[in-house]
């Protein structure tokens, strides 16, 4: 290689990072130092400085442009698909809340499994069990629902098992998750048995708490129409009755005060099971607003005094030994002592929430709720009856 001298020009060409970039895409490179441009898709034509200032700045504006709307179009396309899958989950609840599902949980018995939440827009108060029972000739149906469209629901559904008429309905208690189906009944022309009290009060106080559940809790308007149902559609049970599926005899008997102003079981003699309604709960605080807390217990003790292999309670999971009744026991002896505790002591409600819970229903699903909403008219009970 010969020597460089003055007389020979040493060409060499100097590429930033940024123009061999810009090279690739088919845009302008600078070759030849600062003081020679060229078209990099035409390497003969030079070009001058000040064309490549305002040309070639040109298209890389043009470039960061177009990546600028494409991040635009891809933070639109990602929104737009977490936002689907939002609507679609939604959805799904809607649907599975909506859906009904029974199961033939012992020859001739079929539930409908409620869940232990709160009521809600989405399950519109389906939070209970309910139960069918099914003879030779006829079915009985044990409590109906939050909703003339719920029982209209189960109906449909228990169609599919059997096409045999529902003669007989069991309301257990007048709260609106076990009552407010009874429309649908009243249509089917059953003959539909309930406390002379619970009905009562089903009537005078029904209209305003369906009203509550429509504006805080997004019931449809439609549950039910009180208007409807008057007491010649109902059959009034004072202490106990038997009848006849059809090869199948139920016992069905009023407890009187417990839970509720009168509360009504069944019993199946054929499988030695208890249908309770809501004398029992398992896996979450029994509500206890309306109740007579020990004779509550009382009933519970004494009065299901068949003998059982099984126990389907109002709330929970079917009960196969006495264990589990200790649920609804140990949290109403709780609030027995919590509530004679604090007028022993001139405590406030809000000190009750402090006291130490037992470890035995320590479990139990939604206890602050429920004694936040029983608490107060419990008090005022226990003071009238029980205290003073």
């Amino acid at each position: 290689m010969p020597p460089i001298t003055d007389n020979t020009v040493h060409k060499t060409e100097k590429k930033s990072h940024f123009f061999l970039l810009l090279n690739t895409i088919g845009t302008k490179s600078i070759s030849g130092g600062i003081g020679i441009i060229i078209d990099s898709k035409n390497d003969k034509k030079p070009r001058s400085f000040t064309e490549f200032l305002f040309s070639d700045n040109l298209i890389v504006f043009c470039i960061i442009l177009k990546i600028y709307f494409f991040m635009i179009t891809l933070i639109f396309k990602i929104f737009k698909n977490v936002f689907f899958s939002i609507f679609l989950f939604v959805n799904i609840s809607i649907a599975d809340n909506s859906r009904l599902t029974l199961n033939e949980i012992l020859p001739g018995i079929f539930l409908y499994s409620g869940k232990n939440v709160q009521p809600n827009s989405l399950n519109q108060g389906s939070i209970a069990n309910k139960i069918a029972v099914e003879g030779e000739k006829y079915i009985l149906v044990f409590d109906t629902g939050p909703s003339k469209k719920f029982a209209k629901k189960f109906i449909n559904e228990l169609r599919k098992f059997s096409k045999k008429p529902i003669k007989y309905v069991v309301i257990s208690h007048r709260h609106f998750d076990h009552a407010f189906g009874i429309e649908a009944y009243i249509e089917e022309k059953s003959i539909i048995f309930m406390d002379k009290n619970e009905f009562n009060y089903f009537k005078k106080e029904g209209p305003a708490i369906n009203k509550l559940l429509i504006n805080n809790l997004g019931f449809d308007r439609d549950n039910i129409n009180f208007d409807s149902i008057n007491k010649e559609k109902i059959t009034f049970i004072v202490n106990n009755t038997e009848i006849d599926l059809g090869n199948r005899k139920i016992l069905i008997k009023n407890l009187g005060r417990a839970h509720t102003l009168g509360d009504i079981v069944s019993y199946d003699y054929k499988t030695n099971t208890y249908l309770t309604g809501d004398l029992i709960f398992t896996g979450r605080a029994a509500a206890f607003s309306d109740a007579d807390i020990p004779l509550w217990i009382e009933a519970i003790e004494k009065k299901l005094d068949k003998p059982w292999k099984f126990i389907i309670p109002g709330h929970g999971e079917i009960i196969k030994n006495t264990s589990k009744i200790k649920d609804t026991k140990s949290w109403l002896y709780f609030i027995d002592k919590a509530i004679k505790k604090s007028a022993l002591q001139g405590d406030m409600i809000s000190e009750i929430f402090e006291y130490s819970i037992p470890h035995d229903i320590q479990h139990l699903k939604m206890k602050k709720l429920t004694l936040r909403q029983g608490l107060k008219r419990q008090m005022y009970l226990y003071k009238k009856k029980y205290i003073e």
